[in-house]
């Protein structure tokens, strides 16, 4: 179906703002935008309705936390993500990449952007990062990438300090949210230089090991005296940690995967190293899930992203595992599709997406079943809305495999075939 004007009836419909979804009403459809939300017996008999029985609308999908490929786009549009925002990539590249999809709905989903990872020298990953050894480059490096019209600025794992803080600086003086995947500094000092959120769970020691209560609170005191967000993909430690479980390798939804990444999950080093290499992370995601649970409790924002495509993080359905997994920490199934969608939203700084309401973008998940019971029916996507535009996994699929006989030879693929050797 093409943009125009229809309406959309489900047994429920969860706004992404209410506790609970409502019942009997319907969402209309005009263009990229969302009509308005009218009682299912007030449809004009003419509207053509699209009827999905036993099943839940809720906004689309937000993944925090990618490095795009475009043979990515159609998984992360039939897992019901409408949003992605690719935490470092080749600047040329996502820039392009980010155009090409916000004219055409049906390419993947919308795409904010960091541009390059800004890092030290050398810099860790020199095909989507750029490394830099004094503060007056690292200045013109985000002074650039903000004119170029990136959404955001990422800080790396090798800045010092002192380069940290200069950029920091620079990228507040123009305007941008920082994110930052810490390696040099810890959470306390990286918030104490005003970074605005933290991914990984990165320079967190009390959330990797079997901390007290009062030492999570310590960390959390800081982080919350200094507005910190943090985006913890939990997801991707799992993965790191397990990949030699038999089943991510035999996951049915591997047909989403582009061949290359296959290719190159199967040769990712410390797969076949000594345990050591991975009882580390597979130790310490239950102290990460108890961190996490008191963060939320004291109120820190969780927005959920996954950093696909790492091993077996399939884009689009791991944002189906992580928000699982917030869930087993003891987040409310509820609370844990808020951090999904509309606080998402909001840290993006994006007021149309999120949530539905008349005159918000059309951008909607249909799953059957009822995920704010139980989460994991967010896996059975019947249907995706994207800028108004209704789709079928179906016909995503067919799309996606079109993309299979020839090599993926982008920014990230490149990268990632160089790390394996």
């Amino acid at each position: 179906m093409t943009s125009t004007h229809y309406a959309i009836t489900a047994d429920r419909i969860w706004d992404g703002m209410s506790e609970t979804p409502s019942e009997g009403s319907a969402i209309t459809v005009d263009g990229e935008n969302i009509e308005d939300i009218i009682p299912v017996y007030d449809l004009p008999k003419h509207i053509k309705t699209l009827c999905f029985e036993n099943c839940t609308i809720l906004p689309g999908l937000i993944d925090m936390h990618v490095h795009y490929s475009a043979v990515m786009g159609h998984a992360f549009l039939a897992a019901g993500v409408t949003t992605v925002r690719d935490t470092g990539n080749d600047l040329d590249w996502i820039l392009e990449q980010r155009e090409k999809n916000t004219k055409n709905a049906k390419n993947g989903p919308d795409i904010c952007c960091c541009g390059f990872l800004v890092d030290g020298f050398p810099p860790h990953w020199p095909t989507i990062g750029r490394g830099f050894e004094t503060e007056e480059h690292i200045r013109q490096m985000v002074r650039l990438q903000c004119e170029r019209g990136v959404d955001y600025i990422k800080l790396y794992v090798t800045l010092t300090q002192e380069l940290f803080q200069v950029a920091v600086d620079e990228a507040h003086v123009q305007g941008k949210w920082v994110l930052a995947h810490l390696g040099q500094l810890s959470a306390q000092q990286a918030a104490e230089a005003g970074v605005d959120e933290i991914e990984h769970l990165t320079g967190c020691e009390v959330a990797w090991n079997p901390s007290t209560v009062s030492e999570q609170d310590i960390l959390i005191d800081v982080l919350l005296d200094k507005h910190v967000v943090l985006v913890p993909t939990i997801v991707v430690w799992d993965r790191l940690g397990g990949m030699l479980d038999s089943v991510f390798a035999n996951d049915s939804r591997l047909k989403w995967v582009h061949p290359t990444y296959r290719d190159i999950w199967n040769g990712i080093p410390n797969k076949f190293a000594a345990p050591e290499a991975r009882l580390p992370m597979q130790a310490a995601i239950p102290h990460m899930k108890r961190f996490i649970l008191k963060a939320h409790e004291r109120g820190i924002p969780l927005p959920v992203g996954t950093d696909s495509p790492w091993p077996y993080l399939i884009p689009g359905f791991s944002m189906h595992d992580e928000l699982c997994m917030y869930v087993d920490a003891g987040i409310s199934p509820v609370d844990a599709l808020f951090c999904a969608t509309s606080q998402a939203a909001r840290i993006l700084k994006k007021p149309n997406i999120g949530s539905i309401a008349a005159g918000m973008k059309a951008d909607l998940t249909i799953v059957e079943g009822n995920p704010l019971e139980h989460i994991q029916d967010i896996s059975n996507v019947r249907q995706v809305v994207h800028a108004g535009i209704s789709i079928d996994p179906n016909d995503l699929y067919r799309q996606q495999v079109k993309s299979y006989d020839t090599a993926a030879d982008e920014p990230k693929s490149r990268e990632l075939l160089k790390f394996i050797g």
